[in-house]
């Protein structure tokens, strides 16, 4: 039996290949950084072998032209930090004025209880730590509050000395939408006591342009078996410029790079082919892959028979799979748990955060491996901010989630199509 905990012990290139990615900076879809690292990754795919292909798919593109936020009294006005959310409406060159509605959490029952109070109004709601079975990510509060007619969306990181974080709207091109914007945990504070004091008026300034015809790239590299069946590795390459997107997912890349030179010699005539997905605009409400799979053949998409994605799989020492409702990827887990000698947990309800997700909504059964699940005080805490820099990665996880990824695509490659087809089972 392998022994993968060693294998990954002695892949010299990990962490190599790990700090080579963070060096191209954070790696925002439509930077150039993002293209960069990955004309780099599928340079290293191309060395395992097989065949390499390049592809591009549009998604919606948008910048940041310019953002402010000020709290607005009879001292004048102060300024707060803030940073649109990717692809936010757009203000008037003035500025939108308007009163701050504080929905602590910004949890349905927030904006129930607020009711018509909404209307009109900045709502203030709170970013949660996104890898708990309690997460409702900001996307589905951005979405409450353009529901209940607030005219804007303000969203703090609750960290102290944090700063601001990064992240997506959700917004699709043309829908309707609201100036939308991060906060740091000091702005949160300032306009709360303001509230108390019996105002907490803003104005907030978000000049968004929109990026016509953006193309966001897909790499793949296809290694044959001797069945037209696929297992697929994937992880997303883009990411958010405020550090070097070392944990979301620097991690995963080096981690699916590593995974491909040990698998490569396992394939054979009666294994099925492995397939290395790489990933752009991820961070975009996940375009790239949900394109790359819509415009896939559907008879090849057929032969996708299990996705396992790696996204922030270090920066705490305890994995989990989460396996999007598929019962049929637990026994999967606890082999390659059992095979790399590395405790692995599940939470089986569909987290859709990642790539997997967009596999999983086709019937492909998913996972998605994850570091600090449940664990909000661990280092995963950095994710989307300016702490999401290499020191706060060490490499013993970066092994183990080698070692797992590694035996668990290893466990499938050994599979049947018909027991590959049981891990599409589901919970009654």
């Amino acid at each position: 039996m392998m022994d993968w905990m060693q294998a990954a012990s002695a892949d010299a290139a990990l962490m190599d290949d790990f700090r080579a990615i963070c060096a191209f900076g954070g790696r925002m879809s439509g930077s150039g950084q993002d293209d960069a690292a990955m004309d780099w990754a599928l340079r290293r795919l191309g060395s395992v072998g097989g065949e390499v292909r390049r592809l591009a798919v549009p998604y919606d593109g948008w910048r940041c032209e310019g953002a402010a936020l000020e709290l607005l009294g009879p001292q004048g006005p102060v300024a707060l930090a803030c940073r649109p959310l990717l692809r936010s409406a757009s203000t008037s060159a003035q500025g939108l004025e308007a009163e701050v509605l504080d929905l602590g959490g910004g949890r349905a029952e927030d904006f129930e209880r607020a009711g018509e109070q909404v209307r009109g109004r900045i709502v203030l709601v709170r970013h949660e730590y996104p890898f708990s079975g309690e997460h409702l990510h900001r996307r589905r509060k951005y979405d409450m509050a353009v529901a209940a007619g607030a005219s804007g969306f303000l969203i703090a990181n609750t960290r102290p000395g944090a700063g601001v974080l990064s992240g997506s709207s959700g917004r699709p091109r043309g829908a309707s939408g609201i100036p939308a914007a991060y906060i740091d945990a000091e702005g949160a504070q300032a306009l709360a006591a303001a509230a108390a004091a019996g105002s907490a008026r803003v104005r907030l300034l978000v000049d968004g342009r929109e990026i016509d015809e953006a193309l966001a790239s897909v790499g793949v590299l296809d290694l044959p078996g001797g069945r037209d069946s696929r297992v697929v590795i994937s992880a997303h390459v883009d990411g958010h410029d405020l550090g070097c997107s070392a944990l979301d997912n620097a991690t995963g890349v080096a981690v699916a790079l590593a995974a491909a030179r040990l698998l490569a010699p396992r394939l054979g005539p009666d294994t099925p082919g492995l397939r290395i997905c790489l990933f752009c605009a991820e961070e975009w409400a996940l375009t790239g892959s949900a394109r790359y799979l819509a415009d896939m053949p559907a008879d090849e998409r057929a032969n996708l028979k299990v996705d396992i994605n790696l996204d922030t799989v270090a920066g705490d020492a305890e994995l989990t799979a989460l396996i999007s409702g598929f019962t049929g990827l637990e026994p999967l887990v606890r082999q390659a748990s059992q095979a790399a000698g590395v405790p692995v947990g599940t939470w089986l309800p569909l987290m859709p955060n990642s790539d997997h997700a967009n596999f999983a909504h086709h019937g492909i059964p998913a996972l998605r491996l994850v570091a600090g699940f449940g664990k909000p005080e661990s280092r995963v805490n950095n994710i989307l901010s300016a702490g999401d820099v290499t020191s706060v990665i060490e490499e013993e996880e970066m092994r183990r989630a080698l070692a797992v990824t590694a035996a668990m695509a290893d466990a499938a490659l050994s599979m049947s199509d018909a027991e590959l087809g049981r891990l599409a089972a589901k919970a009654d």
